[in-house]
Protein backbone atom coordinates (compact mmCIF):
# COMPACT_ATOMS: atom_id res chain seq x y z
CA UNK A 1 0.00 0.00 0.00
CA UNK A 2 1.17 3.51 -0.77
CA UNK A 3 0.09 6.87 0.61
CA UNK A 4 0.47 9.34 -2.24
CA UNK A 5 -0.69 12.56 -0.61
CA UNK A 6 -2.58 14.02 2.31
CA UNK A 7 -4.12 17.42 3.08
CA UNK A 8 -4.92 18.55 6.61
CA UNK A 9 -7.09 21.43 7.76
CA UNK A 10 -7.58 22.37 11.43
CA UNK A 11 -6.27 19.01 12.63
CA UNK A 12 -4.52 19.15 16.02
CA UNK A 13 -1.92 21.94 15.77
CA UNK A 14 -2.09 22.13 11.95
CA UNK A 15 -4.06 24.97 10.38
CA UNK A 16 -3.27 23.76 6.87
CA UNK A 17 -0.73 21.32 5.51
CA UNK A 18 -0.23 19.34 2.32
CA UNK A 19 2.30 16.55 1.76
CA UNK A 20 3.14 14.24 -1.12
CA UNK A 21 4.88 10.94 -0.44
CA UNK A 22 7.06 8.56 -2.43
CA UNK A 23 7.63 4.83 -1.98
CA UNK A 24 10.41 3.86 0.40
CA UNK A 25 11.55 5.83 3.44
CA UNK A 26 10.24 9.26 4.43
CA UNK A 27 11.71 10.96 7.49
CA UNK A 28 9.59 13.49 9.37
CA UNK A 29 11.96 15.56 11.47
CA UNK A 30 11.37 18.10 14.19
CA UNK A 31 11.79 18.87 17.86
CA UNK A 32 9.40 17.43 20.42
CA UNK A 33 5.96 19.03 20.55
CA UNK A 34 6.04 20.44 17.00
CA UNK A 35 3.43 18.11 15.46
CA UNK A 36 5.27 15.04 14.13
CA UNK A 37 3.05 12.55 15.98
CA UNK A 38 -0.05 14.55 15.02
CA UNK A 39 0.84 14.10 11.37
CA UNK A 40 1.01 10.32 11.75
CA UNK A 41 -2.30 10.41 13.64
CA UNK A 42 -3.87 12.27 10.73
CA UNK A 43 -2.66 9.62 8.28
CA UNK A 44 -4.02 6.83 10.46
CA UNK A 45 -7.34 8.66 10.88
CA UNK A 46 -7.57 9.04 7.12
CA UNK A 47 -7.10 5.29 6.61
CA UNK A 48 -9.40 4.09 9.39
CA UNK A 49 -11.75 6.99 10.15
CA UNK A 50 -10.50 7.15 13.74
CA UNK A 51 -7.41 7.79 15.81
CA UNK A 52 -5.08 5.11 17.20
CA UNK A 53 -5.23 7.10 20.42
CA UNK A 54 -8.18 6.77 22.78
CA UNK A 55 -9.58 10.22 22.05
CA UNK A 56 -12.83 11.76 20.84
CA UNK A 57 -13.06 13.54 17.50
CA UNK A 58 -13.53 16.93 19.14
CA UNK A 59 -10.13 16.55 20.74
CA UNK A 60 -8.52 16.41 17.30
CA UNK A 61 -10.01 19.75 16.20
CA UNK A 62 -7.46 22.56 16.20
CA UNK A 63 -7.87 24.95 19.15
CA UNK A 64 -10.19 27.81 18.21
CA UNK A 65 -11.62 25.99 15.18
CA UNK A 66 -15.00 24.36 14.69
CA UNK A 67 -14.01 21.45 12.43
CA UNK A 68 -11.21 19.36 11.03
CA UNK A 69 -10.86 17.96 7.53
CA UNK A 70 -8.54 15.31 6.09
CA UNK A 71 -8.21 14.35 2.45
CA UNK A 72 -5.77 12.01 0.79
CA UNK A 73 -5.05 9.50 -1.92
CA UNK A 74 -4.12 5.86 -1.23
CA UNK A 75 -3.09 3.07 -3.56
CA UNK A 76 -3.98 -0.42 -2.31
CA UNK A 77 -3.98 -3.61 -4.38
CA UNK A 78 -3.56 -1.47 -7.50
CA UNK A 79 -6.78 0.41 -6.70
CA UNK A 80 -6.81 4.13 -5.97
CA UNK A 81 -8.85 5.47 -3.07
CA UNK A 82 -9.72 9.10 -2.52
CA UNK A 83 -10.33 9.29 1.22
CA UNK A 84 -12.01 12.15 3.09
CA UNK A 85 -12.73 12.45 6.81
CA UNK A 86 -14.38 15.54 8.29
CA UNK A 87 -15.78 16.43 11.68
CA UNK A 88 -17.97 19.41 12.64
CA UNK A 89 -17.64 20.07 16.37
CA UNK A 90 -20.78 22.17 16.84
CA UNK A 91 -23.04 19.60 15.17
CA UNK A 92 -20.95 16.70 16.55
CA UNK A 93 -21.16 15.25 13.05
CA UNK A 94 -18.53 13.15 11.32
CA UNK A 95 -18.54 12.39 7.61
CA UNK A 96 -16.37 9.77 5.91
CA UNK A 97 -16.17 9.55 2.13
CA UNK A 98 -14.48 6.98 -0.09
CA UNK A 99 -14.14 8.03 -3.73
CA UNK A 100 -16.80 10.66 -3.14
CA UNK A 101 -19.36 8.27 -1.62
CA UNK A 102 -20.46 8.77 1.99
CA UNK A 103 -19.86 5.78 4.25
CA UNK A 104 -22.69 5.04 6.67
CA UNK A 105 -21.99 5.90 10.28
CA UNK A 106 -20.43 2.98 12.10
CA UNK A 107 -20.19 0.94 8.88
CA UNK A 108 -16.71 1.96 7.76
CA UNK A 109 -14.91 -1.35 7.34
CA UNK A 110 -12.10 -0.72 4.86
CA UNK A 111 -9.07 -2.88 5.51
CA UNK A 112 -5.81 -1.20 4.54
CA UNK A 113 -2.42 -2.78 5.29
CA UNK A 114 -1.05 -0.27 7.78
CA UNK A 115 1.26 -0.96 10.74
CA UNK A 116 2.15 1.81 13.16
CA UNK A 117 4.58 1.91 16.03
CA UNK A 118 4.24 4.54 18.75
CA UNK A 119 6.31 4.87 21.95
CA UNK A 120 3.40 3.58 24.03
CA UNK A 121 3.69 0.24 22.22
CA UNK A 122 7.03 -0.31 23.91
CA UNK A 123 5.07 -0.83 27.14
CA UNK A 124 2.99 -3.71 25.78
CA UNK A 125 5.09 -6.33 27.54
CA UNK A 126 4.84 -4.55 30.91
CA UNK A 127 1.20 -3.50 30.75
CA UNK A 128 -1.75 -5.34 32.21
CA UNK A 129 -3.95 -7.77 30.24
CA UNK A 130 -6.59 -5.14 29.42
CA UNK A 131 -4.00 -3.05 27.58
CA UNK A 132 -2.69 -6.06 25.67
CA UNK A 133 -6.22 -7.04 24.63
CA UNK A 134 -6.81 -3.50 23.43
CA UNK A 135 -3.60 -3.62 21.40
CA UNK A 136 -4.54 -7.01 19.97
CA UNK A 137 -8.08 -6.00 19.00
CA UNK A 138 -6.87 -2.76 17.43
CA UNK A 139 -4.40 -4.62 15.24
CA UNK A 140 -6.74 -7.47 14.26
CA UNK A 141 -9.59 -5.11 13.38
CA UNK A 142 -7.20 -3.62 10.81
CA UNK A 143 -6.56 -7.08 9.39
CA UNK A 144 -10.14 -8.25 9.11
CA UNK A 145 -13.47 -6.44 8.82
CA UNK A 146 -15.18 -9.73 9.83
CA UNK A 147 -13.20 -9.75 13.08
CA UNK A 148 -14.20 -6.14 13.73
CA UNK A 149 -17.87 -7.03 13.20
CA UNK A 150 -17.63 -10.06 15.50
CA UNK A 151 -15.89 -7.98 18.17
CA UNK A 152 -18.58 -5.29 18.08
CA UNK A 153 -21.34 -7.91 18.32
CA UNK A 154 -19.55 -9.63 21.20
CA UNK A 155 -19.14 -6.38 23.11
CA UNK A 156 -22.84 -5.57 22.74
CA UNK A 157 -23.84 -9.00 24.03
CA UNK A 158 -21.35 -8.76 26.90
CA UNK A 159 -22.74 -5.38 27.92
CA UNK A 160 -26.28 -6.79 28.04
CA UNK A 161 -25.25 -9.91 29.96
CA UNK A 162 -23.35 -7.91 32.58
CA UNK A 163 -26.33 -5.60 33.01
CA UNK A 164 -28.61 -8.59 33.60
CA UNK A 165 -26.13 -10.19 36.02
CA UNK A 166 -26.18 -7.01 38.11
CA UNK A 167 -29.95 -6.64 38.00
CA UNK A 168 -30.78 -10.31 38.74
CA UNK A 169 -29.54 -9.85 42.28
CA UNK A 170 -32.73 -7.86 42.91
CA UNK A 171 -34.94 -9.76 40.47
CA UNK A 172 -34.07 -13.47 40.13
CA UNK A 173 -36.65 -13.86 37.36
CA UNK A 174 -34.25 -12.05 35.04
CA UNK A 175 -31.90 -15.04 35.09
CA UNK A 176 -33.94 -16.70 32.35
CA UNK A 177 -33.00 -13.83 30.03
CA UNK A 178 -29.30 -14.71 30.21
CA UNK A 179 -29.53 -17.66 27.82
CA UNK A 180 -29.91 -15.72 24.54
CA UNK A 181 -27.01 -13.46 25.46
CA UNK A 182 -24.87 -16.47 26.35
CA UNK A 183 -25.60 -17.90 22.91
CA UNK A 184 -24.47 -14.64 21.34
CA UNK A 185 -21.30 -14.61 23.41
CA UNK A 186 -20.49 -18.18 22.41
CA UNK A 187 -21.18 -17.53 18.73
CA UNK A 188 -18.97 -14.46 18.42
CA UNK A 189 -16.51 -15.21 21.21
CA UNK A 190 -15.44 -18.55 19.75
CA UNK A 191 -14.72 -16.91 16.39
CA UNK A 192 -12.75 -14.14 18.08
CA UNK A 193 -10.59 -16.62 20.02
CA UNK A 194 -9.97 -18.78 16.96
CA UNK A 195 -8.89 -15.81 14.84
CA UNK A 196 -6.69 -14.34 17.56
CA UNK A 197 -4.91 -17.65 18.00
CA UNK A 198 -4.44 -18.16 14.28
CA UNK A 199 -2.83 -14.76 13.74
CA UNK A 200 -0.75 -14.76 16.90
CA UNK A 201 0.81 -18.10 15.99
CA UNK A 202 1.91 -16.60 12.67
CA UNK A 203 3.23 -13.44 14.31
CA UNK A 204 5.00 -15.40 17.04
CA UNK A 205 6.97 -17.51 14.58
CA UNK A 206 8.20 -14.46 12.69
CA UNK A 207 8.86 -12.42 15.84
CA UNK A 208 11.02 -15.22 17.25
CA UNK A 209 13.12 -15.23 14.08
CA UNK A 210 13.37 -11.43 14.10
CA UNK A 211 14.51 -11.38 17.71
CA UNK A 212 17.30 -13.87 17.03
CA UNK A 213 18.47 -12.14 13.85
CA UNK A 214 18.29 -8.53 14.99
CA UNK A 215 19.01 -8.49 18.67
CA UNK A 216 21.25 -11.52 19.11
CA UNK A 217 20.56 -11.81 22.81
CA UNK A 218 20.89 -15.59 22.61
CA UNK A 219 17.38 -16.06 24.00
CA UNK A 220 14.35 -17.81 22.53
CA UNK A 221 11.31 -15.55 22.22
CA UNK A 222 7.83 -17.09 22.50
CA UNK A 223 4.53 -15.22 22.20
CA UNK A 224 1.52 -17.15 23.46
CA UNK A 225 -2.19 -16.38 23.38
CA UNK A 226 -3.53 -17.38 26.79
CA UNK A 227 -7.20 -18.29 26.64
CA UNK A 228 -9.39 -18.03 29.73
CA UNK A 229 -11.22 -21.22 28.80
CA UNK A 230 -10.17 -24.53 30.32
CA UNK A 231 -8.28 -25.14 27.06
CA UNK A 232 -5.65 -22.85 28.58
CA UNK A 233 -2.60 -21.73 26.65
CA UNK A 234 -3.49 -22.01 22.99
CA UNK A 235 -0.01 -21.12 21.77
CA UNK A 236 1.92 -24.22 20.81
CA UNK A 237 -1.20 -26.41 21.07
CA UNK A 238 -3.08 -27.90 18.11
CA UNK A 239 -5.21 -25.08 16.73
CA UNK A 240 -8.80 -25.30 17.96
CA UNK A 241 -11.38 -24.23 15.41
CA UNK A 242 -14.37 -22.03 16.20
CA UNK A 243 -16.76 -25.00 16.52
CA UNK A 244 -14.57 -26.71 19.11
CA UNK A 245 -14.12 -23.48 21.00
CA UNK A 246 -17.87 -22.80 20.94
CA UNK A 247 -18.57 -26.16 22.57
CA UNK A 248 -15.86 -25.57 25.16
CA UNK A 249 -17.06 -22.04 25.88
CA UNK A 250 -20.66 -23.23 26.35
CA UNK A 251 -19.55 -25.82 28.91
CA UNK A 252 -17.38 -23.29 30.73
CA UNK A 253 -20.20 -20.74 30.99
CA UNK A 254 -22.49 -23.43 32.37
CA UNK A 255 -19.87 -24.55 34.90
CA UNK A 256 -19.31 -21.00 36.17
CA UNK A 257 -22.95 -19.91 36.11
CA UNK A 258 -23.27 -19.64 39.90
CA UNK A 259 -19.98 -17.76 40.23
CA UNK A 260 -21.02 -15.25 37.58
CA UNK A 261 -24.33 -14.62 39.33
CA UNK A 262 -22.51 -14.07 42.63
CA UNK A 263 -19.97 -11.67 41.17
CA UNK A 264 -22.34 -9.84 38.85
CA UNK A 265 -20.27 -9.99 35.67
CA UNK A 266 -19.23 -12.45 32.95
CA UNK A 267 -16.16 -14.56 33.70
CA UNK A 268 -15.85 -16.54 30.48
CA UNK A 269 -14.85 -15.33 27.03
CA UNK A 270 -12.16 -13.51 25.05
CA UNK A 271 -12.59 -10.39 27.18
CA UNK A 272 -10.66 -12.31 29.88
CA UNK A 273 -7.78 -13.50 27.69
CA UNK A 274 -4.17 -12.31 27.59
CA UNK A 275 -1.02 -12.27 25.49
CA UNK A 276 2.13 -13.64 27.14
CA UNK A 277 5.76 -13.04 26.18
CA UNK A 278 8.48 -15.47 27.24
CA UNK A 279 12.27 -15.43 26.91
CA UNK A 280 13.69 -18.92 27.45
CA UNK A 281 10.35 -19.92 29.04
CA UNK A 282 10.55 -17.11 31.61
CA UNK A 283 7.86 -14.45 31.51
CA UNK A 284 9.40 -11.34 29.97
CA UNK A 285 7.17 -8.99 31.95
CA UNK A 286 8.83 -10.14 35.16
CA UNK A 287 12.35 -11.19 34.16
CA UNK A 288 13.38 -9.41 30.94
CA UNK A 289 15.45 -6.22 31.01
CA UNK A 290 14.17 -2.95 29.57
CA UNK A 291 16.31 -3.48 26.47
CA UNK A 292 15.04 -7.03 26.01
CA UNK A 293 11.43 -5.89 26.33
CA UNK A 294 12.06 -3.19 23.72
CA UNK A 295 13.56 -5.85 21.46
CA UNK A 296 10.49 -8.04 21.85
CA UNK A 297 8.11 -5.31 20.74
CA UNK A 298 10.26 -4.27 17.78
CA UNK A 299 10.46 -7.91 16.67
CA UNK A 300 6.66 -8.20 16.98
CA UNK A 301 6.05 -5.06 14.92
CA UNK A 302 8.42 -6.29 12.23
CA UNK A 303 6.47 -9.57 12.22
CA UNK A 304 3.25 -7.65 11.56
CA UNK A 305 4.87 -5.91 8.60
CA UNK A 306 6.10 -9.25 7.22
CA UNK A 307 2.72 -10.91 7.72
CA UNK A 308 0.94 -8.21 5.70
CA UNK A 309 3.48 -8.56 2.91
CA UNK A 310 2.88 -12.32 2.68
CA UNK A 311 -0.91 -12.37 3.01
CA UNK A 312 -2.20 -9.09 1.55
CA UNK A 313 0.32 -6.64 0.15
CA UNK A 314 3.34 -4.76 1.40
CA UNK A 315 2.05 -2.35 4.06
CA UNK A 316 2.51 1.27 4.98
CA UNK A 317 4.60 1.35 8.16
CA UNK A 318 4.52 4.40 10.45
CA UNK A 319 7.12 4.72 13.21
CA UNK A 320 6.88 7.46 15.82
CA UNK A 321 10.29 8.20 17.39
CA UNK A 322 10.99 4.80 18.91
CA UNK A 323 14.64 4.41 17.92
CA UNK A 324 16.07 7.22 20.03
CA UNK A 325 17.56 4.79 22.58
CA UNK A 326 19.11 2.47 19.99
CA UNK A 327 22.69 2.69 18.79
CA UNK A 328 23.59 3.24 15.13
CA UNK A 329 24.02 -0.42 14.26
CA UNK A 330 20.71 -1.39 15.85
CA UNK A 331 18.86 1.31 13.95
CA UNK A 332 20.28 0.09 10.68
CA UNK A 333 19.38 -3.51 11.46
CA UNK A 334 15.80 -2.56 12.28
CA UNK A 335 15.38 -0.52 9.10
CA UNK A 336 16.73 -3.36 7.00
CA UNK A 337 14.07 -5.60 8.51
CA UNK A 338 11.37 -3.00 7.90
CA UNK A 339 12.17 -3.04 4.19
CA UNK A 340 9.33 -5.57 3.98
CA UNK A 341 7.08 -2.49 3.99
CA UNK A 342 6.22 -0.70 0.75
CA UNK A 343 6.51 2.66 2.47
CA UNK A 344 7.98 3.75 5.80
CA UNK A 345 7.09 7.06 7.44
CA UNK A 346 9.29 7.71 10.46
CA UNK A 347 9.50 10.65 12.84
CA UNK A 348 12.97 11.63 14.07
CA UNK A 349 14.64 14.42 15.98
CA UNK A 350 18.11 15.93 15.50
CA UNK A 351 19.90 17.46 12.56
CA UNK A 352 21.07 15.87 9.30
CA UNK A 353 24.11 14.21 10.84
CA UNK A 354 21.93 12.30 13.28
CA UNK A 355 19.20 11.72 10.71
CA UNK A 356 21.66 9.96 8.40
CA UNK A 357 22.05 7.24 11.05
CA UNK A 358 18.60 6.03 10.09
CA UNK A 359 19.53 5.41 6.47
CA UNK A 360 20.51 1.79 5.69
CA UNK A 361 23.35 2.72 3.36
CA UNK A 362 23.11 5.52 0.85
CA UNK A 363 19.60 4.89 -0.45
CA UNK A 364 17.55 7.96 -1.31
CA UNK A 365 14.98 9.06 1.24
CA UNK A 366 12.50 11.89 1.50
CA UNK A 367 12.61 14.42 4.32
CA UNK A 368 9.99 16.74 5.80
CA UNK A 369 10.70 19.31 8.50
CA UNK A 370 7.95 20.00 11.05
CA UNK A 371 7.94 23.16 13.14
CA UNK A 372 5.02 24.60 15.14
CA UNK A 373 2.36 22.93 13.05
CA UNK A 374 3.91 23.76 9.70
CA UNK A 375 5.65 21.25 7.46
CA UNK A 376 7.95 21.66 4.47
CA UNK A 377 9.97 19.32 2.30
CA UNK A 378 13.75 19.46 2.57
CA UNK A 379 16.81 17.69 1.24
CA UNK A 380 19.12 15.37 3.11
CA UNK A 381 22.67 16.71 2.95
Amino acid sequence: MLLREIRLQNFRNYEKAELCFKPGLTLIRGANGQGKSNLLEAIYSLCFAGSFRQVRDEEMVRFGSSFYYLCGNLLSNELSYQMEVGYAALQKRKVVKVNGNIEKRGKFNRVFPVVFFVPEDLEIVRRGPEERRRFLDRELCQLSSAYAADLNAYRRALLQKNRLLREQRHSPALRELLSPWNRQLVKYGSRIIAYRNQIIQRWAEKAGQNYRVLFRYGHKLEIIYHCSLAYGRLGGEPAADAAQLAELMSREIKARESEERARGYALVGPHRDDLFFFLDRREARKFASHGQQRGIVIALKAAQVQYYGETMEKPLFMIDDIFSELDEERRRQCLLLFEAAAQVLMTVTGENKETELYLPGREAASLYIVQSGTVKEAKLN
